[in-house]
């Protein structure tokens, strides 16, 4: 018996895949037994620029001098350090310049809670938080996440009372819902004090929507008085092309939850960017707002952080062009092999018949090679999110091999 669990669906300690990793090098991870494995699904869990020995040495030299200070941990509310300015520098630069301020968090769960307490602490309208979501969306487990995850509300009714009043809306698959959608929020849009928005349905299975839709809505929104969170947990940091979903769009949201390839998963990390107006607002604010955990600002996640943005900022056009060849790749293989899936930049899903989506997940490990799988009320597939660094042989032949099975479970 193992002496350790995860509440993960029940009470185990059992994993999706047989495979103790013990080391990492390109796009692969590798077993004891020295097998190697193509991570297919690292873009989602975090190792967004896959295991590059450079930025792993750049961050272990810098873990090297905090570690020889003696000083990996300080408490951001009574100290001041260089690095919480220096990584807020370099994070605003990324996203532009409609975002001011940067408030650190340890995981993108704990940046949705402080994004709903912001918009409680500036844009309350009534004795109770109202709140806007996407059915199917996920926004984390934490006590915000699991009252406004539209994917998971069948396994959280059990906790009540919720943060706040929410109304779950359907996610546009068509132009058509999408003009429902906008003429139907019109009515009564002004009731409401947030809306939480993931841009894509990452977990649900890359549902994605027409970016003329999401800068109606930013709009009708803000002439309405709610203020917008944009969770790019998932999408964030060129997943779909650019840096980030809304740089596709004219209209930017009041705030933006960031985590997992923020610092390719190397220290539990995250933050929220706050946008102009909205600063403005919170510091003009008067009333007592509180929001921390003792590891905020941990000084390993800042420098990881620094060493990972720095990355992105040197290589964004290199990036930018790894993304649509990606894209481009999965369209074309899929595409003459006939499956069915959805994709945008390197966000795929690969739909199966009802009961399979495991037992493919299984099968395509035995074969060396790891995607990750979603299940909705609807459908349930593959999720393929392929490290941005990685070669183009290795992408190819998986893709193709992911193909010949899948087509068999469509």
């Amino acid at each position: 018996m193992e002496h350790y669990a995860l509440l993960n669906g029940s009470y185990t300690h059992e994993t999706l895949y047989d495979l103790k990793p013990v080391r990492a090098e390109g796009a692969y991870l590798y077993s004891q037994e020295n097998r190697k494995y193509l991570d297919l699904r690292s873009g989602l869990w975090n190792t967004s620029l896959g295991y590059d020995k450079e930025l792993y040495q750049k961050v272990s030299d810098k873990f090297t001098q905090i570690l020889e200070n003696k000083l990996p941990y300080i408490d951001i509310h009574s100290f001041q350090h260089n690095s919480y300015e220096e990584v807020a520098q370099k994070l605003l630069a990324i996203t532009g310049n409609a975002f001011k301020r940067v408030i650190y968090t340890n995981s993108g769960s704990e940046s949705t809670e402080l994004a709903l307490k912001i918009a409680a602490y500036t844009n309350k309208k009534a004795a109770k938080n109202r709140i806007l979501a996407f059915k199917n969306s996920y926004h984390g487990t934490f006590f915000g996440g699991v009252s406004v995850s539209g994917i998971d509300q069948g396994l959280n009714t059990l906790f009540y009372p919720k943060y706040g009043e929410v109304t779950f809306i359907d996610f546009p698959k068509n132009r058509e819902d999408e003009e429902r959608t906008l003429t139907a929020l019109a009515k009564d849009a002004a009731l409401y004090d947030v809306m939480v928005i993931e841009p894509v349905l990452a977990s649900a299975g890359v549902y994605y929507t027409s970016e003329a839709f999401f800068n109606k809505l930013l709009k009708l929104l803000r002439e309405n008085q709610v203020l917008t969170v944009f969770d790019e947990v998932a999408t964030g940091f060129f997943k779909t092309g650019l840096p980030f979903f809304f740089n596709h769009l004219s209209e930017v949201p009041d705030l933006i939850c960031l985590s997992k390839a923020i610092n390719n998963g190397i220290t539990p990390f995250g933050c929220v960017c706050v946008a102009e107006e909205l600063d403005h607002r919170l510091q003009k604010s008067t009333s007592t707002k509180e929001h921390f955990s003792t590891q905020n600002g941990n000084l390993l996640g800042m420098v990881s952080a620094e060493v990972i943005l720095d990355y992105y900022l040197k290589e964004k056009s290199s990036l930018e062009n790894r993304v649509t060849w990606i894209s481009e790749t999965i369209r074309n293989i899929f595409d003459v092999q006939g499956v069915v899936y959805r994709t945008i930049g390197v966000m795929t899903s690969v739909r199966t018949a009802s009961g399979y989506a495991t037992q493919l997940v299984k099968e395509l490990e035995k074969l060396g090679i790891l995607v990750y799988l979603y299940i909705n009320d609807d459908e349930e597939g593959l999720s393929i999110m392929p490290p941005l660094t990685i070669d183009e042989v290795s992408l190819e032949k998986a893709l193709t091999m992911i193909g010949k099975k899948v087509v068999k479970y469509q």
